[in-house]
């Protein structure tokens, strides 16, 4: 816990708004000769300086009533004498997929060993913040939430000091707990500015004015002109006689995460549209599918800005300047990193070493506050998703300290009906029952890795409470059934492929092989934690249910005919899959059949095979189990032809100019044009080359 003596939770004197900033003001005399620290906490992001120099950011994601602040060293940016503090908040103050709205303010208490320099509380000076258009509530994505719109032409840069305008007395704000939790992990690296070349600029125009910024940028009529490199400390001059202004589409290399910074002249008032993108397959980025945007209105002359509120993920930056000319210093991205030690990977085989490093970048893409199924549409936490990346990141970082603060923060998300939230913190709900079950296989491996016991022993009640919610679904044929009620409040998803995508808001109880295998997954897990925290008889219950539900998945669901599990035991269909397979192999509901040569043989080529069936495959995130399921049948059988089909699926992926893995095989193209080309459930090889070449 952080122990605060004088500080008060406060919020400037206003209503506090979805989608508001608000300055905070104060100053501190420090005598030079010890060192200096800043307690600080917000709902919902933060941005600190401290004499005008950037000190934090980036608050840690927690919930209402779960705060998590930042012990922070200032004694570097400090002067012996006088020092001005300076903050801006956002609050956000709307359910997303990353945040649960609770009540704004800021909570900060600068200190030194012994004495209290400077405090938050209701003499602090405040104001709505001028630089930036408040209240317009506009969502990159509805999973990841707001975007930003920066306004330059009010902007005063009150955090450098001078005469302040606006400001006043703040007041308390009540409701928000003052047990402070420390941050669990490391803050975030902000990086030097990340190079960035000009692949197509020219001029623009609107031909629709919609509102919506991302599809009028995905609209709008481009003129290209010949290109011109940007560099030069002095700056680089473009001038576009024609259309609305200036436009210029920049490639920083690779997936990068990070802050937007602009440093350009201008010869009058003007705004500049800010797109971003994962690739250029459109001629641009595809803005329009979500609305991967910000604005910024420059002012007259020299602006400089670096946001530090709203991360983007992307490859490409795209920037319309509604002016005829613009001098650029820069325009380009922060990279904003957690801190980490790569593994250096060699095989001896160029291949899997190149595979290797960038499943090393796209579990890096996927790591700021908590895990991230991906950087570009949603930032969010899964269970599912982080499952992978915990796996591959234990080899690729020998880091363990970010698993278990990821574990913590999803245990906090345990409903009141028994189940696990869709994402940690999430305040937009959907939760599916199959990634409740993904926990216990999660907190397993992070003891099998770490020998860490405590977080378990901590979280144990939330184990039982989740196992316990399952074990009330048992139907008469000694089958767990599906989740249900009369709103449709559950999704009953497991993968990403026709007929495992789920039935989402379901009103009926259907009875589903996937869901019983996973439910034996995690029941034999939880008997392996159980055996590590000395619980024994806990152990052999939970060992001995899972071999029932085993033999009941059998009986039910696995076809003599075919030599195939079905998926669903009451739905009018005979639907198969790799997944269903894999899991029925993986948890051991195949292990009494006398005949396993159909279902290996489907499963090693993750389809039909041959048998003349309709079979949907795996897609990436799942391969996982059903890697794990052949090793688990013969390692020595299988383990070429998983190495093998690695090398092939991620080569094509290299091949299309990847430096990122793909949230599936299809690319941009998936979701209806929205897939993902940074998704950290796809750094599997990790894994698997690090469990398969040692050994071989």
């Amino acid at each position: 816990m952080i122990k605060l003596q004088k500080a008060k939770w406060i919020w400037a004197d206003i209503k506090p708004e979805k989608d508001t900033y608000a300055d905070f003001t104060d100053h501190f005399y420090y005598d030079g000769n010890t060192p200096l620290e800043i307690a600080i906490s917000a709902d919902s992001e933060y941005t600190l300086w401290i004499n005008g120099r950037l000190a934090g950011f980036g608050q840690y994601t927690d919930y209402p009533s779960y705060k998590v602040g930042d012990l922070i060293d200032i004694t570097e940016y400090a002067v012996k004498g006088i020092n001005h503090l300076a903050v801006t908040v956002w609050y956000l103050g709307n359910n997303c997929f990353t945040y649960i709205p609770g009540n704004a303010g800021l909570l900060y208490e600068v200190r030194t060993q012994d004495k209290v320099l400077a405090f938050s509380d209701p003499s602090t000076l405040s104001r709505l913040s001028p630089a930036y258009v408040c209240g317009e509530c506009i969502n990159i994505s509805p999973q990841l939430g707001y975007t930003y719109h920066f306004n330059n032409q009010t902007n005063d840069r009150f955090q450098e000091g001078g005469e302040l305008q606006g400001f006043a007395p703040s007041r308390e704000v009540t409701g928000i707990t003052y047990e402070l939790h420390k941050r669990p992990i490391k803050r975030m690296i902000l990086d030097p500015r990340s190079p960035a070349k000009t692949v197509q600029q020219g001029f623009f125009a609107y031909t629709t004015r919609t509102g919506h910024l991302g599809q009028d940028m995905q609209r709008a009529a481009l003129s290209p002109l010949p290109m011109q490199e940007m560099t030069g400390a002095d700056g680089q001059t473009l001038s576009a006689d024609g259309g609305d202004g200036i436009y210029l589409i920049l490639d920083l290399g690779e997936e990068q995460v990070g802050f937007l910074e602009l440093d350009i002249e201008l010869p009058c008032a003007c705004r500049v549209d800010v797109g971003y993108g994962e690739h250029l397959a459109d001629g641009r980025c595809r803005t329009g599918i979500r609305n991967f945007t910000c604005a910024v209105e420059a002012k007259e002359g020299r602006n400089q800005y670096l946001n530090t509120f709203r991360r983007f993920g992307c490859r490409y930056l795209q920037f319309f300047i509604h002016a005829p000319r613009v001098k650029i210093f820069y325009l380009g991205l922060r990279q904003t990193r957690y801190p980490l030690t790569h593994k250096r990977f060699e095989s001896g085989n160029l291949l899997r070493d190149t595979i290797y490093r960038v499943c090393q970048h796209t579990l890096e893409c996927c790591m700021h506050v908590h895990y991230e199924d991906c950087p570009w549409r949603e930032q969010a936490l899964y269970t599912l998703d982080s499952r992978n990346q915990m796996l591959c990141g234990y080899d690729a970082f020998g880091e363990t300290e970010f698993a278990r603060a990821s574990l913590r923060l999803i245990a906090n998300g345990l409903r009141p009906d028994g189940l696990l939230s869709l994402c940690y913190p999430a305040g937009d709900d959907l939760p599916i029952p199959a990634f409740s079950l993904a926990y216990f296989l999660q907190m397993n491996e992070y003891i099998a890795y770490t020998h860490d016991l405590s977080l378990a022993r901590e979280c144990y009640p939330v184990l039982e409470r989740l196992i316990q919610t399952f074990a009330a679904k048992y139907e008469p044929c000694g089958l767990i059934g599906s989740f249900y009620d009369d709103t449709g409040s559950y999704w009953n998803f497991y993968e990403w492929a026709p007929t495992m995508d789920g039935r989402p808001r379901a009103t009926q109880c259907h009875i589903e092989a996937p869901l019983n295998a996973f439910y034996s997954l995690a029941l034999q897990n939880l008997a392996q934690i159980c055996t590590a925290l000395d619980r024994h008889k806990d152990a052999v219950r939970y060992t001995n249910e899972a071999k029932q539900i085993n033999l009941a998945i059998a009986k039910h669901f696995f076809e003599e005919n075919t030599g195939l599990f079905r998926s669903f035991l009451d739905d009018g269909q005979t639907a198969y899959s790799v997944l269903t397979n894999a899991l029925c192999l993986l948890c051991g509901a195949a292990d009494s059949l006398a005949d396993k040569k159909t279902l290996l043989r489907v499963l090693c080529a993750n389809g039909s095979a041959g048998t003349g069936l309709t079979i949907h495959p795996n897609t990436l995130s799942m391969n996982g189990f059903r890697f794990d399921a052949l090793l688990r049948e013969d390692t020595e059988a299988y383990r070429q032809t998983i190495l093998n089909e690695i090398d092939e699926t991620y080569l094509r992926m290299l091949q299309c100019g990847a430096t990122t893995f793909w949230e599936t095989a299809l690319g941009e193209a998936d979701f209806h044009m929205a897939g993902s080309l940074c998704h950290g459930w796809s750094a599997l090889p990790i894994h698997y080359y690090e469990t398969l070449l040692q050994h071989s």
